[in-house]
């Protein structure tokens, strides 16, 4: 009951409705039993500056941009609003300037969870120890920079309008799921990297023997995935995939030339873009969703899979707020109307 009341809290301090963003941007830090907002440009960086390093603080955002809060090294989690507008389920993202930091240190290894958020530029992992247990989700960013050794990193439902760099660093147990991205390599030998069920825009990075399930990749003709790789029920090119001879693969579906993308996806649009041709983000929904499918007969691509495609955050929103008209003078009676996102 109490953390349901500090997450009330936290939402009615911070996270409004599209409709109501203000000047006033927040961010809420619950650090223990205390809860303390923050106020404008700066709120985000002053929320990390007052993180205890005792415990992970959670710190909320509302819709609306911040400054960037520098390099982040300490264990913390952060929710935002969305990282794009979506009118239609009451939603303002919540903007970021500059990359994401998280950086490590001699003495810790920052433990962070980020969720609903659009940093404008990367999201880089860096510094002097292995990072251990970073959760991206439903995240916006440029490029992703493995800078550092890495463990349990899980990336999810998010979009990247780069790529998915390994900066030749080792990466264990690394899942990325249900991404949109251009390419995904160069992670040291003796890596662990799977890809779930996402759409690689421009094709093969390569470096990397890794594992592709349930993706939808393009042939752009540049790269083939690297030998020693294992490809299952993707829909791309069949001999890219094999590299020769050199890969497993197992129930793939072959596209040999991407001529056509209008016929593969729902809405009709001949590429790949994010955005359709009116400038909205795309639902990536198959035209054929029970012809193009993994193992466990899910779609492939990002609508299938154990996490499919839905960029809404969990983090609870304000929909509408009322004050009764007939007030007590001394007692304000103020009802909000609030709905959260999936928790998927």
């Amino acid at each position: 009951m109490k953390k349901l009341f500090l997450s009330m809290i936290a939402m009615a301090a911070s996270v409004v409705g599209y409709a109501q963003v203000t000047d006033a941007v927040t961010a809420t830090l619950q650090a223990g039993e205390t809860t303390t907002v923050y106020y404008g440009y700066d709120a985000f960086k002053d929320a990390i500056a007052a993180a205890p390093t005792d415990v992970v603080g959670i710190i909320t955002l509302s819709p609306g941009a911040f400054n960037n809060p520098g390099n982040i090294s300490k264990s913390v989690k952060i929710y935002g609003a969305g990282f794009q507008d979506d009118t239609a389920n009451n939603i303002s993202a919540t903007s970021v300037t500059g990359d994401l930091n998280i950086v490590s240190t001699t003495e810790v290894s920052p433990v962070v969870r980020i969720e609903g958020v659009k940093f404008v530029s990367n999201c880089v992992l860096k510094g002097s120890q292995t990072i251990t247990g970073t959760e991206i989700v439903k995240c916006g960013f440029g490029t992703f920079y493995n800078s550092v050794a890495t463990d349990n990193t899980i990336i999810r439902q998010s979009y990247f309008s780069g790529n998915i760099d390994g900066e030749s660093r080792l990466a264990t147990h690394f899942l990325v799921s249900n991404c949109y991205f251009n390419r995904i390599g160069w992670f040291s030998a003796g890596s662990d990297v799977a890809v779930h069920h996402c759409i690689l825009k421009e094709g093969y990075y390569g470096h990397g023997p890794y594992f592709y399930y349930g993706n939808i990749i393009n042939n752009d003709g540049s790269y083939s995935i690297d030998a020693g790789a294992t490809c299952q029920y993707n829909v791309s090119s069949t001999w890219k995939l094999s590299n020769g001879g050199n890969n497993v693969l197992i129930g793939n579906y072959d596209k040999s030339q991407w001529t056509n993308f209008k016929t593969l996806f729902a809405d009709g649009q001949d590429n790949l873009n994010y955005l359709d041709d009116s400038g909205n983000p795309r639902t990536w929904t198959l035209a054929a969703p029970s012809t193009y499918v993994d193992q466990e007969g899910t779609p492939c691509g990002v609508t299938g899979g154990n996490f499919p495609w839905n960029p809404t955050p969990a983090t609870p929103r304000i929909t509408s707020t009322t004050v009764d008209a007939k007030t007590v003078p001394g007692t304000l009676k103020v009802s909000i109307t609030a709905v959260a996102g999936s928790a998927d």
